[in-house]
């Protein structure tokens, strides 16, 4: 027997047309099942290619998240040192006092500027809704500080794209 002879059953052989028949209904069945294999592979490839990425993004997310959340938490420390600094009574300390307390106050702002959060609100900037939160509006006679912030009640704070907390702000309104 060679290699390209097929063994074929005797009662199959005799069939003839009929073996020719039901060969190609198995071999159309065959490729049927392949095709259908091959696609339920290739969106199982894909489906896991896209929750890796999907991982790979709420991983990237909940380290914003945490850094955020301890931000936020620490912010009330940086709130009472600036007020601290804006008190009547801190004014009437001594000097190596107001230098020490003023040098904190520098180094917090330091460290938070080294893990990316940056203070936003600052008195002449444009409103922006996103960013701040307008307490109050002061009536303005220069038309172009019309919708610019006044005064800053709070300073606010980014990290990278996220507000993590608004500035609260007085809001400069123009009136004829």
């Amino acid at each position: 027997m060679s290699d390209e002879e097929e063994f074929v059953p005797e009662d199959e052989a005799e069939e003839g047309p009929g073996l020719v028949k039901k060969l190609r209904e198995k071999l159309k069945k065959a490729v049927e099942e392949k095709q259908e294999y091959l696609e339920g592979w290739q969106r199982a490839r894909a489906d896991f290619a896209n929750y890796k990425r999907e991982e790979a993004g709420l991983h990237t997310d909940k380290e914003a998240r945490i850094k955020a959340n301890l931000v936020e938490e620490i912010l009330p420390l940086l709130d009472s040192l600036d007020a601290a600094l804006k008190s009547p009574s801190f004014e009437k300390a001594n000097t190596e006092l107001k230098k020490g307390i003023a040098c904190i106050y520098q180094q917090f702002l330091n460290v938070l500027k080294r893990i990316g959060v940056e203070p936003i609100g600052e008195v002449g900037q444009p409103f922006d809704p996103y960013k701040h939160e307008a307490l109050n509006e002061e009536v303005v006679e220069v038309e172009k500080l019309n919708h610019t912030i006044v005064a800053v009640h709070r300073s606010g704070y980014t990290l990278g794209d996220r507000v993590v907390r608004p500035a609260q702000v007085s809001v400069g309104a123009y009136k004829k």
